[in-house]
């Protein structure tokens, strides 16, 4: 049977894990810090599933998987590297959920000779506390058109997790980091959720965001339609009132926030292309001063 470790059973993580074991055809480990106690999560209907999950709490006694679904936040990577050290082979795939667009770049130091699936996860949830999930829609992730690609859709088949293959990765993760860099951002700052788009001057300054991280991508390759910020601001205005960001969760939870693979990647990509950002760089101190606060309570 297929063997799947989990790193990162939070919100992604933790649907993740709960829809491969209900699944049933493959061997799902939750690396975790403690134990869950398996995961429940509420779906969008307003019924629930409780699911037991296998957990592992030990990095030293893990041994290779076939494959690792690393769904940490971005700044947690360097912190799951005894995991994937013990964790992947020469013959393991490594399906990186996280956010933003330097997968690749911030997973291939640590993995060896494991190959690397990106991921843009669409996963709208929030985390009711530890194991608990509040589920807002149905699952998705986009991955490159490739054989791993087709592996992992093979691997998430009958699991209630739609995964979509593209032959243009590169402008599905900037349409993705497009909506991040305006609904975290803003929602981490205020402490608001959606609804906050109402206000006609924060919609301003979300466009301003998605404009300049749109000039970024569109300068790197990617296919970015002109109208996008207008298309971000209506998405987010037209969500459930009661949807926010995981970066708002986390500031309510007073945990570090996961800026730097977002707003931060638009401000350093931006310099390379000589695109100025001058809306995600103020937007990035304000939210690395936030995070400072969980960092120094966690």
């Amino acid at each position: 049977m297929t063997t799947v470790a989990v790193v990162g059973a939070g919100t992604v993580g933790g649907v993740v894990a709960a829809r491969l074991a209900a699944a049933g055809h493959v061997r799902v480990t939750a690396c975790v810090r403690s134990p869950l106690g398996g995961i429940r999560v509420d779906r969008p209907d307003g019924t629930a599933e409780r699911l037991p999950v296998d957990e592992a709490s030990d990095p030293g006694q893990a041994s290779t998987a076939d494959w690792v679904v690393l769904a940490t936040k971005a700044h947690q990577t360097a912190g799951a590297a005894r995991w994937l050290e013990r964790l992947c082979g020469p013959g393991t795939r490594v399906a990186v959920l996280q956010n933003g667009v330097e997968h690749v770049e911030r997973v291939s130091p640590l993995v060896g000779e494991a190959r690397i699936l990106p991921a843009v996860v669409e996963i709208s949830a929030e985390s009711l506390g530890r194991g608990h999930i509040r589920l807002f829609g149905p699952p998705r992730i986009v991955v490159p058109e490739s054989e791993d690609g087709s592996a992992f859709a093979a691997l998430c088949k009958d699991t209630g997790i739609t995964v979509v293959q593209t032959d243009d990765f590169l402008t599905a993760a900037w349409t993705k980091l497009c909506l991040n860099v305006a609904n975290g951002a803003i929602t981490a700052v205020t402490t608001r959720r959606m609804p906050v788009f109402t206000n006609p001057r924060v919609a301003r300054l979300g466009r301003a965001l998605v404009e300049e991280a749109r000039l970024v991508g569109s300068s790197l390759g990617a296919r970015l339609p002109d109208d996008l910020a207008d298309q971000v601001i209506e998405r987010l205005l037209a969500m459930p009132a009661e949807s926010g960001s995981s970066m708002l969760w986390d500031r309510l939870a007073g945990r570090p926030l996961e800026f730097d693979a977002r707003n931060g990647a638009v401000v350093r990509a931006g310099a390379r292309v000589g695109v100025p950002t001058p809306h995600n760089d103020t937007v990035t101190a304000l939210l690395e001063a936030i995070s400072e606060v969980g960092e120094r309570a966690s």
